[in-house]
C-alpha cells in the first residue's frame, strides 16, 4: 500500500511541476498573434489559393467527399460537384449517406439523399484561406438538413502547436 500511495505522491508532484513550467514558459496558453482558426481576409484570394479541412487534415481542396463521422464514415457527404469555389464560399451538389446503425453500425444500413452543400466562414489555418462551416439540404422538400463546423476538431487538437 505504501509504494501505490508514494507514486501517486511523485505522480501528483510531477502534474503540479509540469503545470507549474506551462505557467511560467505559457506554454498550453495561447499566445498573443495566434490566428489559427481566425478570420481571414478574403481580399485579393483566388480560387486556387482556397481550401478546406477533411478529417481533420488542412489544405484540401474541391474534396469529393467529406465524412462527418471520420473515425468510422458513416456519415457525411459524397460525390460532390462543385459549382463555385471561392474565399467567399463554395456550393455544389452531393449524395448525403448515413448508417442508420440498426441493430449495430457493422450490420447498419446506409441510407442516402440528394443535397446541396455549402461551405463558408473563411477563416485562417497556417497562413491559408480554409472554408469552415458545411451546410447541407435535401433537394427534395423535407429531406435531410444539417451544419457541421470542419474546423472545429483540428483547431481544438492544433491549438497550442
Amino acid at each position: 500500500m505504501k509504494k501505490v500511495a508514494i507514486g501517486l505522491v511523485v505522480v501528483m508532484l510531477g502534474g503540479a511541476l509540469l503545470s507549474g513550467i506551462a505557467g511560467i514558459t505559457g506554454a498550453g496558453v495561447e499566445q498573443p498573434g495566434d490566428s489559427q482558426g481566425d478570420l481571414i481576409s478574403i481580399d485579393g484570394v483566388l480560387s486556387q489559393d482556397v481550401y478546406t479541412i477533411v478529417c481533420e487534415i488542412p489544405g484540401q481542396q474541391k474534396p469529393e467527399l467529406i465524412y462527418f463521422a471520420c473515425a468510422d464514415g458513416n456519415e457525411g457527404v459524397g460525390k460532390i460537384e462543385w459549382s463555385s469555389w471561392e474565399a467567399t464560399g463554395a456550393i455544389g451538389v452531393g449524395e448525403y449517406f448515413a448508417n442508420d446503425c440498426e441493430p449495430d453500425c457493422a450490420s447498419g444500413t446506409f441510407e442516402f439523399a440528394r443535397v446541396n452543400v455549402e461551405i463558408n466562414r473563411p477563416i485562417d489555418v497556417d497562413g491559408k484561406v480554409h472554408l469552415a462551416d458545411l451546410t447541407y439540404e435535401s433537394v427534395d422538400a423535407g429531406g435531410v438538413s444539417g451544419q457541421i463546423d470542419l474546423s472545429e476538431f483540428y483547431l481544438l487538437m492544433n491549438k497550442n502547436k
